[in-house]
């Protein structure tokens, strides 16, 4: 009986120490190397766990932690430890190409967490498939973006934004808005009546489905569980899952509408396709949601903003558009093309540059051995193609900080030809972006409006001031938040 109580006293503190075993090999088995990726260079894990606790920006990282690392060494590839685990971040944008080039042995990695955002976007769709699944969609999807641009669309609104920035009863010439609010709202706008097929209004009222979904951006980025993803399976987020699945729901809402009520939009050509089910419609829709809500608005933001910070470069891009389009014309794909405005489109490939709307894309696994650079890489590890690093090495661009749209007016040199390999927003190689044009055009679009319309700056006060910055974001995207800009209306 005193042995039983002696045992039974000393349960708690057994299971404590069980417990705090437990814990320990899980942050072991967490943030230690593998056997096979420990001959690679590696950032160091506990500034990047502080990076992640303190809900540090993507691209501050990169700039701060990762490409430091990389230049003093003199390395394309590092091993970065992010989402739970050890992933290879490619910097060099010949070993990037040479990985993107071959989809076959680089297929497209499945998701081994479990992060809410691959909940959220769906594995059947153009973004994550591989092999004749991904054929199959793309196929879909480029014959989808091979409509013609709708730059009327665009123009109109435009011109709604027009009566947002600057409201007919005012007697002002000069408006402060926060212009990262109206660049989504205008995006939102644009995907909705071109690529879905719904009119969202969402630059005279304000979007429901918008504030339920930046919220639900918002919580999956807890920085807790971006660190720790099993913790999905262990303390379930049951109320934010909910949300997600109720705006999930409303996707297949839009989509039963489309099929009700068919238009001459992209989702409604899409619906024509007899080999697309309606999980894979929706998976397709949400990434297509994604790419041209969010970083539609991220370009635009980003492009107003170093216009605003250099006003030399805002007026000779509007000499340019006063000088083809004229005061007063409506723009048409002829004369909002890269040729006919080729200052204009130096200045939104440099704003892409500079602050890329995508950190980096979805990563790749090798299912085989292979060697990149000096470096042999396993088979199925992890392969980011680091996008942001890539447009901010030193040795391709100078002076990486600094806005110059004249690196894109330089033709038939060896740099020339460098800047254009490397300069890679919408990604490289046969799995590259397929809305390219479209968000090419709807940036110039809207830059053209605005250019005729108004003159803008930032305001003293503004955040920004000493440089642009971005919201912290599951998705790596680098899109400015609280971005005000005064606009003062042109004489005419």
């Amino acid at each position: 009986m005193t042995g039983f109580l002696f045992v039974a006293k000393d349960l708690p503190s057994s299971w404590w120490i069980c417990a705090g075993l437990v814990v320990a090999f899980l942050i072991f088995h967490t943030f230690t190397v593998p056997s096979h990726l420990r001959h690679l260079p590696r950032v160091p894990i506990f500034p990047l766990l502080i990076s992640y606790l303190s809900g540090e920006v993507e691209d501050v990282r990169i700039k701060r932690l990762i490409l430091p690392y990389a230049n003093e060494r003199g390395e394309g590839l590092v091993l970065v430890w992010a989402l739970g685990r050890w992933m290879i971040h490619i910097l060099d944008y010949k070993l990037a190409a040479q990985m993107s080039d071959n989809m076959n042995l680089f297929p497209k990695e499945l998701p081994p967490d479990g992060l809410l955002l691959w909940r959220f976007i769906g594995g059947s769709n153009v973004l994550m498939a591989n092999g004749d699944k991904w054929r199959k969609h793309s196929r879909v999807i480029r014959d989808a973006f091979g409509l013609p641009i709708p730059v009327d669309l665009f123009t109109s609104l435009a011109k709604n934004l027009f009566a947002v920035i600057s409201p007919p009863s005012s007697p002002s010439d000069s408006h402060t808005v926060d212009f990262s609010e109206l660049a989504q709202r205008f995006a939102l706008d644009a995907v909705g009546s071109s690529v879905l097929g719904h009119d969202f209004d969402a630059i005279r009222t304000e979007s429901l489905f918008v504030r339920e979904y930046n919220g639900i951006m918002h919580d999956i980025a807890n920085p807790i569980y971006l660190i720790a993803p099993w913790l999905e399976r262990i303390v379930p987020r049951k109320e934010v899952v909910n949300r997600m699945d109720s705006l999930v729901d409303k996707f297949k809402q839009l989509l039963q509408a489309k099929k009700d009520e068919p238009g001459d939009d992209m989702m409604t050509l899409m619906l024509k396709d007899p080999e697309m089910s309606d999980e894979e419609l929706r998976d397709n829709m949400v990434v297509l949601f994604i790419a041209g809500h969010d970083t539609s608005a991220g370009g635009l933001s980003t492009l107003i903003y170093f216009l605003a910070t250099h006003p030399e470069i805002q007026e000779a891009a509007r000499e340019e558009v006063l000088r083809v389009l004229g005061p007063t014309a409506d723009p048409s794909v002829g004369t909002l093309s890269a040729t006919s405005l080729p200052y204009l489109n130096a200045c939104i490939r440099e704003a892409l540059r500079i602050n890329t709307p995508i950190s980096y894309i979805v990563p790749r696994a090798p299912i085989n051995g292979v060697t990149l650079g000096k470096y042999y890489i396993p088979p199925n590890t992890s392969l980011i193609y680091n996008i942001y690093a890539v447009h901010h090495n030193d040795s391709v661009w100078g002076d990486p900080k600094a806005f110059r749209p004249a690196r894109f007016l330089e033709k038939g040199t060896p740099r020339a030809a460098m800047v254009k390999d490397a300069w890679v927003p919408f990604a490289t190689g046969p799995r590259q972006c397929p809305a390219r044009n479209f968000a090419l055009y709807e940036q110039r679009a809207l830059a053209v409006m605005l250019l005729r319309e108004y003159e803008w700056s930032l305001p003293e006060n503004s955040i920004h001031k000493n440089g642009l910055r971005n919201a912290f974001s599951p998705f790596a995207l680098t899109l400015p938040h609280d971005l005000h800009i005064t606009f003062t209306k042109k004489k005419h």
